[in-house]
C-alpha cells in the first residue's frame, strides 16, 4: 500500500514550517524541514497502528481475563 498526500504549493511551506516547529526541528537536526516533517508523518501513521493493534489486543485479552473468577 503506498500513501501519497499532496499538499498545495501555496500551504506547502506553512505546513512544513507548522510540522517542523511542533516537534522540536532545529538545524543541528541535519535533516532539511521537508525530510523532517516528512519522517514526522510517517511516524505519526506509524504510531497511530501500533495503538490502534495494541487496543485490539487489550479487548481480546480483556474478553479472556475479565469473566475468570477467583474465589
Amino acid at each position: 500500500m503506498n500513501i501519497t498526500l499532496n499538499i498545495p504549493d501555496a500551504a506547502a511551506a506553512d505546513i512544513v514550517d507548522g510540522i517542523c516547529n511542533a516537534t522540536g526541528w532545529t538545524v543541528e537536526s541535519g535533516k532539511t524541514k521537508p525530510q523532517w516533517a516528512k519522517e514526522k508523518v510517517a511516524l505519526w501513521i506509524k504510531e497511530t497502528a501500533k495503538r490502534g493493534l495494541l487496543r485490539k489486543s487489550q479487548t481480546t485479552i480483556g474478553g479472556a481475563i475479565d469473566p475468570v473468577a477467583i474465589t
